[in-house]
């Protein structure tokens, strides 16, 4: 069997070797306890960010506590089992 080149000239590799069954989707994190952390993180730095361009410090504060109840809301999300679920990878060690 010839060997496969890509157009680049490198040596292509040989899908068919792939074992698509033992690759896993590591999922990324999607789950209602990541995306809420991260949502309000995002919106406590526009709401801290509106207020200090505003000059407006209590809306600068209002928006640093929500920024703190982000990590809090995942802690407390990932606890009640709304977080990733663990990946059990079923591949033989090298």
């Amino acid at each position: 069997m010839s060997a496969l080149v890509a157009r680049n000239g490198a040596p292509d590799l040989d899908k068919s070797t792939i074992d698509y069954e033992a690759i896993q989707d590591p999922g990324h994190g999607h789950s209602i306890a990541g995306w809420t952390g991260s949502g309000l993180v995002f919106l406590g730095v526009i709401i801290g960010t509106i207020g200090n361009v505003l000059f407006s410090w209590p809306m600068f504060f209002v928006g640093a506590g929500i920024v703190v109840l982000g990590p809090i809301a995942f802690l407390i999300l990932n606890a009640c089992g709304l977080g990733a679920k663990p990946h059990h990878n079923h591949l033989p060690p090298r």
